[in-house]
């Protein structure tokens, strides 16, 4: 489970602190709802060079794409043009 959390007030008063940190990653929380993800500088340079980020960023944009989420859900039903019958 992850429990590295911080609230954006922790954030804005000890920003220098937090980017410095350790850990690999914060979630930043305001009035307990999830806010975003800070990443200190070494693992974001590591998920900079790996393209993992740009990776991620495809599948972010792929996960709100309306076409890409119309053709999944026809997929799981049955019914997408590449997916196979069951007869």
């Amino acid at each position: 489970m992850i429990t590295d959390f911080i609230s954006i007030t922790n954030l804005q008063r000890n920003i220098s602190k937090v980017f410095s940190s350790k850990k690999p990653f914060q979630i930043v929380l305001s009035n307990n709802a999830v806010k975003g993800i800070v990443i200190p500088t070494k693992p974001a340079k590591a998920l900079l060079e790996s393209g993992m980020l740009e990776q991620l960023r495809e599948e972010l944009w792929e996960l709100n794409d309306a076409e890409t989420i119309k053709l999944v859900e026809e997929s799981r039903k049955g019914r997408g043009k590449n997916s196979k019958s069951k007869t």
